[in-house]
Parts: C-alpha cells; structure tokens; sequence
C-alpha cells in the first residue's frame, strides 16, 4: 500500500480546504507550523487522522471540536495498492462510520458508506490482497506495528503489553513469512502436557499397585467367605415361600445391587473429576485479581506471572473442554444404566417381597442383614481397588501415546523448518534492505535476523521465527520475549 494523498474537504462548503501530497517514494517528513497559543505543530493530528482513515476510531483531539463540526468536515485518503487507486474517508461529527471511492466526491452521496467493522473489513480486503486469509492478523492489529506513538517510538520492533507469540506472528505476516509454525505445534504440545498429566494423576492414584493387587486377593477371598455364609442359610422350616423363585430372584438381586453398587461408584468418580477442572479453572479465572492487584501497586504484571498465568489458563481451558466433556458424556451414559438396574432391582424386590409370607425367626433376618451391610462395605472397597488398578494399567497406553506425541511434534517441527527453509531469499532481502536502510539513515551498522526455533522442550518457543535486530550503539532487541 502506498499512501498518495490526504485532503480536508468541507461538506457544507463543499469545497477541498486542504490537500497533501505525500512522497511515494523515499521518505515523508511532517514538520507543521508553529502557533503561539499551541505547543504542537500539527504532526500527532495528521498521524491520528492517517489512523482513523485505516480503521482506527475517532481520536479524542477531533471529538467535539466546534469548528470541525460546522464545517463539516470530511478527512480523505487516497492510497494505491498494485496499480489501483482507491479513496477511504471518515467525517468527523460521524464515528459510527466510514466511506469508500474510486473517486473524490464533495457530497456523501458520492460515497459508499459502510458501518466501522464492515469498512474495517473492506479496506483490510483491498490493502492485504491475496494475503487476506482466514489467519493472518487484521489490518487493525498491523497498523499498530507500522504507525506507532511518537512517545513509544521504534526503540524496540515489537510492542509492549502483547503476547510473544502474537508479536512474533505480526512480524512474521510483515516479512511474508508463514504465521501457522507455533501455534499448530503449541496445539500437539498441549496434547502432550495433557497425557503427561494423566500419567502424573494415575501414578499418585496408584502409587503402591503391588499392595493394591495384595489387598484386591484379600477383599475378594473376605467377600467369597460372606457370600458363602449368606448362601449356607437354611431358611426352609422359618420362611413360608417358594423356593426356587425366591432364591433366583435373590442371587438375582446381588448381582443387581453389585452392578448398582460399582456404577454408582464410578458416576461420583467423574463427577468429582468434573468438579475438580472446574474449582481449577475457576481459580485460574479469579487470579484476574491478582494481575489487577499488581497493575494497581506495581502499575505493570511481571511478565513471568504473566506467562505463566496465560500457559495455565490455556491448560485448564483445554482439560474442562475436553476432557470435561468426556467426563459428563460417562456420567450421562451410567445414569442411563442405573436407571435400568434401579428397575430390575424394584422388579425383584417386588418378587422377593410377595414370595416370602412371614419370617419367624428375626435373629436370623437381623444376621442377614449386618452380613449383606458389612458385604456392602467390602464391594466398595474392592470397587476402589480395582479403578486404581485399571487407572493404573492405563498408564503403559498412554506412555505410548505420550512417545508418539513427542515424536509427532519433532517431525512436525522438522517438517515446517523446512518449510521455512524455502524463505531464505526472501529473507536474506528483507536483510540486506534493513542493513542498507541503517547505514543510509543512521550512518550506522544495522542487524537484522531471522531464525526458526527449533528446540521442541517443553519450555521452548518451538516454530516461532525468532528475530533480532540490533543497530550498532543501540540497545539489542529481540522479538522472542
């Protein structure tokens, strides 16, 4: 894009007030005209309005201005983009709005006016091209980069208060390069992060599997010796009842309330698990708080507590959707079959209840019972043992999954250096030029350079083109904070 020419045109006056040509080439120098009654010259004005012509809103100094408001006045941009020439206008009483010509036109109804997000969108359209695809960072986020605060200045290539990785993905944009390296890595990487935490979780579960296994034997052995006690009862000359329905509805039953017993279990299970990623990622939302806090004594968030806050959000973000949703789709599916169980168990108490007349010995109801309680007490413990120790014969699957995932970044990583790798021309001119600029500019020796991080530790920046640039005498700069 290659700015031409801003005009100052008078809608009620419909006349062009003012009209500046700028260089289309080489360097353009805004000097202004001093006044006794300002301390400006009229430089910050014409940078806010180059702004707001590209889609940025109405600056404060042009709101509620009375003499711009009078005459109406109209700011007009023309910039050339491949040989073609386009208008974009915004009128300063209207900051809802903005215009689009091929042509200068004194009235409005020569313009084609579009709401602010829409103009956004159809100028980023025109001035970006063919590199306008889903992805790439908007015109708004560029403009940051290209028009900077005269305060700020250049005296670092990145901004401040912005992600690494989007100011690395802004820069990369600028340079023609790929922007997608990082972040479809950091997506594999959060993949990894997420098995390592699984393997983590499962192996404080079942720290000690060979005692787990020990007192799975000794539940089950204590369990058979009940069942056995309950089935050596002899009922027959105290209970008035047909037998071979009673008793099949009984072991029935058993079996019905173990089912009941263990699903019941494992639904509480995944709810605690559920619960658990939410209180988590609930807290990492409350720790706003404390950037807040610091913000207010400090007036800035140490970047460290930053990046850690960011990476652990993106963590917790990335468990509650998906392995939240895995969680409530189990819950769903055993209450579906609990509501069956809870059916036939209401079936066969119904059989149990009618086949049996009267008890006449309640000593012996009342050992069944403490017997079917206390039985009660050993199904659910052995219930516990054996989630432990199916959690924990999870764990050699996942450290396969774990192995792939590492070896599907390194070859991922591996595969977009070499992409990147297919640059290198394109890079060595963006170099070459940087280096010209300088010594023609500062009379100084200027570097600038591009690598491809490829270090796939955990805590590395892996797939982000790192650039450093540094001009002699000056402080050196890196965009890979």
């Amino acid at each position: 894009m290659i700015l031409k020419e801003l005009y100052v045109i008078s809608l009620k006056e419909k006349e062009i007030i003012r009209k500046y040509v700028f260089n289309t080439s080489g360097l353009n120098v805004i000097l202004g005209v001093a006044k006794k009654d300002s301390n400006g010259v009229g430089k910050t004005a014409m940078v806010d309005a180059i702004r707001m012509l590209l889609g940025a809103k109405m600056p404060e100094d042009f709101q509620h201005k009375e003499e711009l408001a009078q005459r109406d006045i109209l700011l007009v941009l023309k910039i050339e983009v491949n040989g073609k020439v386009l208008y974009l206008a915004r009128q300063i009483i209207d900051d809802e709005n903005g215009y689009i010509s091929e042509n200068v036109a004194l009235d409005l109804k020569g313009w084609n006016m579009y709401d602010l997000e829409s103009y956004r969108i159809k100028v980023q359209d025109y001035v970006f091209g063919n590199l306008n695809y889903e992805e790439a960072p908007s015109l708004q986020t560029i403009r940051e980069y290209l028009i900077r605060d005269e305060k700020q200045g250049f005296s670092d290539i990145t901004l401040s208060k912005r992600k690494a990785i989007k100011n690395s993905q802004c820069l990369d944009f600028l340079s023609l390069l790929p922007i997608y390296y990082e972040t479809e890595i950091n997506k594999l990487k959060n993949e990894q992060a997420s098995l390592q935490t699984e393997i983590k979780i499962i192996k404080t579960l079942a720290k000690d599997i060979t005692k787990l296994k020990s007192d799975k034997i000794k539940l089950e052995s204590e369990i058979n010796r009940m069942k056995n006690m309950l089935d050596s009862v002899n009922v027959s000359d105290k209970i008035d009842y047909d037998e071979e329905k009673y008793i099949l509805a009984k072991k029935e039953l058993k079996k019905v309330e173990s089912q009941i017993f263990k699903k019941e279990y494992s639904k509480k299970q995944f709810e605690q698990n559920v619960e658990g990623l939410e209180q988590r990622h609930q807290k990492m939302c409350e720790l706003v708080n404390l950037q807040i806090y610091y913000e207010q004594i400090l007036k800035y968030f140490p970047e460290e507590l930053k990046k850690n806050y960011e990476e652990m959000e993106m963590f917790f973000s990335y468990m509650l959707e998906n392995r939240g949703d895995y969680f409530k789709n189990r819950i769903e599916k055993l209450e579906g079959e609990l509501e069956k169980l809870q059916n036939e168990k209401k079936g066969l108490q119904k059989i149990i209840s009618e086949s049996t007349k009267i008890f006449q010995n309640t000593q012996l109801v009342d050992d069944i019972h403490n017997i079917n309680e206390q039985l009660n007490v050993e199904y659910q413990k052995l219930a516990d043992i054996k989630m432990k120790i199916d959690k924990y014969n999870e764990i050699n699957k996942l450290t396969k999954e774990l192995n792939a995932k590492g070896k599907e970044i390194l070859e991922k990583t591996f595969e977009y250096e070499k992409d990147y790798n297919q640059y290198e021309d394109n890079i060595i001119n963006i170099e070459t030029h940087f280096k010209t600029l300088t010594e023609t500019a500062y009379d100084e020796s200027g570097d600038l350079t591009y690598n491809y991080e490829n270090d796939v530790k955990k805590s590395s920046a892996t797939g982000r083109v790192k650039i450093t640039c540094q001009i002699a005498d000056e402080t050196h700069m890196d965009v890979c904070i």
